[in-house]
């Protein structure tokens, strides 16, 4: 009896011992998949990250440059959308993969015409010997203004043109660079607007997208408006009203407007092209020759509804069934200079064609009156061929 008890004691500690080892063993699968998704997402943002690392200014000499400057400028702001580590649970990383790839695709469409330079706050000290501004002890929204504020001198200095790092490129942008500049005039890109002027206007100018030759005049005037307006304004009144644009807005004889239409801030309808439209899954009817589309970056971080996108991986982003996806899988490709999608319709021409009931594989237009429900039957020989 009592080797059958110790028999008994046994099996039940070997027992044990396994669902004790399966448990471990189902514990470490798990933490070793979420490690290889981790490092396979760090893979493919250091990817993405060592394409444009060679476009970061770190030289304030640009004597040498004979082509015309392509400002991409990063607003690095303090995030919890991925981690540091678990005590920090925040950075100041950007933080928003997709935003590689949008860069990515300016580099490639425009690396040949334009010089690319990728700044951030730090820069503005390499480029403005009289720059003596700490923007990181300054809080917003007067900090947002003055960045732009040295966007600006940055322009007036060395010209070229300034485009945001949101801009999915799927073209070159040299000839729209051309044809803004033409006059000696610099050039504003035209956006959905989200001021106080929204109330009258759907469409306004927005200084995030804009060139302008080196010394414009007008530039310098806008530069002494912006440093009036600064100083004697601290709080976001300027912002809400829109100040900024309002000034380019009320001198289109002096600023070419570029159309929405070429930067895919609206469609070949005049409707505005929403975040709501970007990230779903219907057709944008986006002008032919449009240089790209402008991603409202704010609206993914501010709307609760579609921050998730914020957060996917350029794999995620480029593997989603968004539109807005579509849209750069297709800027991604290799060698592809203009990408376009067009809306599969219809063709009232088109007819259908049956295949005959006799076995031998012929198609021809289906007979009229016919059914829907045709039985394919063998031939009966003994009778049918009397």
């Amino acid at each position: 009896m009592n080797s059958i008890y110790l028999f008994m004691a046994v099996k039940t500690i070997s027992y044990t011992n396994i669902i004790v080892i399966l448990i471990i063993a189902s514990v470490i699968g798990f933490l070793y998949n979420r490690y290889m998704e981790k490092m396979d997402r760090l893979q493919g943002l250091g990817n993405s990250y060592g394409a444009i690392q060679n476009y970061l200014l770190t030289d304030s000499s640009l004597s040498d440059v004979k082509k015309p400057i392509l400002w991409i400028p990063i607003e690095y702001e303090y995030n919890a959308r991925n981690w540091l580590s678990f005590g920090s649970r925040s950075s100041f990383e950007l933080n928003q993969p997709y935003m590689y790839l949008t860069v990515k695709s300016i580099i490639n469409q425009c690396g040949d015409s334009f010089h690319i330079c990728i700044i951030d706050d730090n820069s503005f000290r390499k480029l403005l010997p009289e720059w003596n501004i700490n923007l990181d002890a300054t809080a917003n929204p007067v900090k947002c203004n003055i960045r732009k504020l040295g966007w600006v001198k940055i322009l007036y200095r060395y010209g070229g043109m300034f485009v945001p790092p949101s801009f999915l490129c799927m073209r070159n942008l040299e000839e729209l660079y051309k044809t803004g500049i033409a006059g000696g005039k610099m050039f504003v890109g035209q956006n959905v607007d989200r001021n106080q002027t929204s109330v009258t206007h759907e469409f306004y100018p927005d200084m995030r997208f804009m060139g302008a030759p080196k010394e414009c005049a007008v530039l310098n005037d806008l530069m002494d408006f912006m440093q009036r307006t600064i100083s004697t304004d601290f709080t976001s009144e300027s912002v809400f009203l829109g100040d900024f644009n309002r000034w380019t807005n009320s001198r289109t004889r002096e600023i070419n407007i570029i159309d929405g239409k070429l930067i895919g801030t609206k469609t070949l309808n005049d409707s505005p092209i929403l975040i709501d439209d970007l990230l779903s899954n219907n057709y944008i009817d986006l002008y032919a020759q449009a240089y790209g589309i402008w991603i409202p970056a704010e609206q993914i971080l501010n709307r609760r509804h579609y921050e998730w996108y914020a957060r996917l991986s350029p794999k995620q982003v480029l593997e989603s069934e968004v539109i807005l996806s579509k849209y750069i899988l297709l800027a991604s490709a290799p060698g592809e200079k203009q990408g376009r999608i067009e809306e599969f319709k219809q063709m009232p021409e088109w007819i259908g064609y049956w295949q005959v009931p006799s076995g031998f594989g012929l198609w021809g237009q289906k007979p009229n009156y016919l059914g829907n429900h045709m039985i394919i039957k063998d031939p009966d020989y003994s009778t049918d061929l009397v």
